[in-house]
């Protein structure tokens, strides 16, 4: 099938209280990585304010060719994985908002997208 790719937004909130949006784009090609802005592969949390607690992934479709994501910590896996379906703006109770997951302070975090 055709890859098609897709956006999403990350939102990102510390302990402190900060919050941290990070729009992202998807490629929706197997081993390829979500893509903030600068246009690197990883995601530089914040040092400054604490553990930061991924609260939301909103994307604006799911992969044709990818179903989910991997998130990786610090070049290393997490076990945790994205569904693209499950996250679509549209959903109502999306994965991230009722199992929100909590990174060190300072943590690189990438989206390896998987078929």
């Amino acid at each position: 099938m055709a890859a098609t790719p897709y956006t999403g937004q990350l939102i990102f909130v510390a302990a402190d209280g900060y919050r941290y949006n990070v729009p992202v784009t998807a490629s929706d090609v197997a081993a390829g990585f979500w893509l903030p802005p600068s246009g690197a592969s990883d995601i530089q949390l914040p040092a400054g304010h604490g553990a930061v607690t991924l609260k939301d992934v909103i994307l604006s479709a799911a992969g044709v060719d990818t179903t989910k994501a991997q998130i990786f910590v610090n070049e290393k896996t997490t076990g945790e994985e994205v569904l693209g379906s499950a996250n679509i703006g549209s959903v109502y109770n999306r994965q991230y908002m009722s199992s929100p997951i909590t990174f060190a302070a300072g943590s690189r975090i990438r989206f390896k997208q998987v078929a």
